[in-house]
């Protein structure tokens, strides 16, 4: 049974795909098994039956939505079509209800259980507000914890029309969160090549 103060995952499903040319990107074949069913896979050492949700764009209709529910997950759509994967966070934050989210682009088909428990318990410990990881230079903000704190700074960058998940790390210091950052040398020691945070933006990606 789901307990109040168990972490959620919500799996970011709301993109337009323009690179795919529409086709639903969570459903592309790597390796011969659908990306979501390996999230799936990851997810479920570490969240409990009922923990998961996909965020589906807010016109998407029940067949974009079945392949989710389909696999027992629950759905909700982006309130507002246009505004990129903050849309999606405020949406799955909503629907978290005050417990911690780690959130999940739909497009990552390679991520690590043992780099999400990490994430997950340096989150934790930190108690922080917004945990992430650095790979290659870069935040990965759409691989990352959310405390139910950022949702009143996703709304603002939302309202401000601020629109890019990456300015996050930077607007959630500035609110004075707590955000814990978890560098590429820890990543490393789980995933040696990184491979959790490679994206499959067009269809020569999933080859």
């Amino acid at each position: 049974m789901l307990r109040p103060s168990d972490p959620r995952a919500a799996i970011l499903a709301g993109g337009l795909a323009t690179r795919m040319h529409g086709r639903n990107k969570a459903l592309i074949e790597v390796d011969g098994r659908a990306i979501l069913d390996r999230q799936l896979d990851a997810l479920g050492a570490r969240f409990a039956p009922g923990a998961v949700v996909a965020v589906v764009a807010a016109g998407a209709g029940d067949d974009a939505a079945a392949p989710f529910a389909a696999r027992g997950l629950a759905v909700v759509r982006d309130r507002e079509g246009g505004q990129g994967p903050l849309a999606g966070l405020a949406a799955a934050l909503a629907w978290a209800d005050g417990a911690l989210l780690f959130a999940l682009a739909c497009d990552m088909p390679s991520v690590d259980p043992r780099v999400i428990a990490l994430i997950l318990d340096r989150a934790c410990a930190a108690h922080a507000d917004l945990a992430l990881p650095v790979a290659d230079g870069r935040a990965q903000p759409l691989c990352a914890c959310y405390s139910a704190r950022c949702a009143p700074l996703i709304e603002r960058q939302l309202a401000a029309g601020q629109r890019r998940a990456s300015a996050l790390p930077d607007a959630a210091r500035a609110a004075g969160l707590i955000v814990e950052v978890i560098e590429a040398e820890e990543l490393r020691t789980v995933d040696p090549d990184l491979r959790s945070f490679v994206n499959v933006n067009s269809p020569s990606d999933a080859t």
